[in-house]
């Protein structure tokens, strides 16, 4: 019979170590498919849609602005680069490591109606925000609401 009072933060410390094992596991599938440059983490990543444009927000935070990469192949967007610790990881005992560091690729599909030669990229405060600008005539329709006026 286990006497010690129930620990919510230490459950929560098993569930996060349970996390890791099973991010550490896909990550080194993707390590064996992409040798040359295995995958570390995936950055978090929200696509907003608007009347006029389509922005993208990734949270690259501890990235310095030269170590991000932005490319178009076709209608694919293209964000790769590389994240490094902020401290060096030689010759100390890392307690608790919930941060990845390395090497990165986020693909995006792009649909044809934004004009990726117009892409503008600006990155701030750890947020890489990308904009793409409807193609002329591309504009969104309004949908009509139920007695035919616009929304």
């Amino acid at each position: 019979m286990d006497l010690e009072p129930w620990n919510p933060w230490k459950e929560l410390e098993r569930v996060q170590a349970e996390i890791d094992a099973a991010i550490r596991s896909v990550l080194e599938k993707f390590q064996r498919v992409m040798p040359e440059k295995p995958i570390a983490f995936v950055p978090a990543f929200d696509i907003v849609e608007s009347e006029d444009e389509c922005r993208l927000y990734l949270s690259l935070p501890g990235m310095e602005e030269e170590d991000i990469d932005i490319t178009v192949e076709g209608t694919q967007l293209i964000v790769r680069g590389e994240r490094e610790a902020p401290f060096d990881r030689s010759g100390v005992t890392v307690r608790l490591g919930e941060w990845r560091y390395g090497f990165f690729e986020r693909r995006v599909e792009l649909p044809e109606k934004f004009a990726t030669e117009f892409l503008q990229a600006t990155y701030y405060a750890g947020v890489l925000t990308i904009r793409l600008p409807r193609k002329e005539g591309q504009t969104e329709k309004k949908k009509a609401g139920a007695e035919g006026e616009e929304r």
